[in-house]
């Protein structure tokens, strides 16, 4: 079994090359700041993420890597990952806590 070496903005990632998704954990700030709501529709979360800007993400998770600040590379990976709907969410006082796999490296979708 080989190993691909990624690397996100400065970030090493370790993946096994026959993975082609990685599951990340990210806490974002969603819907008005001003006042919090524990709950959302799951369209209105989808809405909300398609609209999320970079400095919405409070921190994202993946194994023993964190990030604050979360790299431009990852971003748009989630991003687009997001607009397939491949996610699972909690949610309280304004803050989501999104599950979900994100396609990482080259490899082409079989």
């Amino acid at each position: 079994m080989a190993i691909l070496f990624i690397e996100i903005k400065s970030i090493n990632i370790l993946v096994l090359t026959h993975e082609k998704n990685m599951k990340f954990h990210f806490e974002i700030l969603i819907g008005d700041r001003y006042e919090a709501t524990d709950y959302l529709s799951d369209d209105e979360v989808h809405q909300s993420l398609l609209k999320m800007q970079k400095q919405d993400i409070l921190k994202a998770e993946t194994g023993d890597e964190y990030w604050e600040d979360v790299p431009d590379e990852l971003f748009e990976l989630l991003k687009t990952s997001v607009k397939a709907k491949n996610y699972d969410f909690t949610m309280a006082r304004g803050h989501l806590w999104l599950n979900i796999e994100i396609p990482i490296g080259n490899e082409p979708n079989s």
